[in-house]
């Protein structure tokens, strides 16, 4: 058995053996890593101070700029706000201004409209007074003509219509020795 034992024994030794071996591996890779980030971490703080030397001035001269320029700044708004309240006040001017010009427009509108409304009715009366005066007559003297105009039609369409109704002009001293043709003097 002890041949057993001694085979066991090498396997177990040899395991351990690649145990250890492949321990050694994860140890050499977690070196490395560890050596790639500090070195990444060193490049991120050299980064970082460079950005530190650039942003530190910065901030102090934006610092003494707030500095110099606030009692600008409280000036300005000093002098908005009187502005606002100025343009406010004349605001209020310029509205009951506006109003009274609103109101001037509104009158002059009315008395426009009441002036065009009376014109509108003396040209309906003067119409009505032309229309009494001229046209009544005038129809009266066109129905006169129409009537005149229907009897002279009418005697001219019986006129034609009756032959036996036509009459011979005779003239007094009129004899053939003329060269004068009875038949041509006849009126239709």
């Amino acid at each position: 058995m002890e041949t057993h034992t001694d085979t066991l024994l090498t396997i177990f030794v040899g395991l351990t053996g690649v145990a250890v071996l492949l321990q050694a591996c994860v140890l050499l890779g977690i070196y490395i890593a560890l050596k790639k980030a500090a070195n990444s971490i060193k490049a991120v703080t050299e980064v970082a101070d460079d950005l530190k030397g650039t942003v530190v001035p910065l901030v102090h001269t934006t610092r003494e700029l707030l500095e110099r320029i606030t009692p600008q700044i409280m000036t300005i708004s000093t002098g908005l706000a009187e502005l606002t309240d100025l343009v406010h006040r004349q605001g209020k001017g310029v509205s009951t201004s506006a109003a009274e010009i609103m109101e001037r427009i509104n009158r002059q509108t009315a008395r426009l409209d009441e002036m065009l409304t009376n014109g509108l009715d003396k040209v309906e009366e003067t119409a009505a007074a032309v229309e009494t005066v001229v046209a009544k007559p005038v129809r009266q003297v066109n129905g006169i003509i129409a009537g005149i105009r229907a009897a002279v039609e009418r005697y001219v369409s019986d006129t034609r219509s009756h032959p036996a109704s036509r009459r011979r002009v005779v003239y007094p001293n009129a004899d053939s020795d003329f060269g004068l043709d009875p038949d041509a003097d006849v009126i239709e």
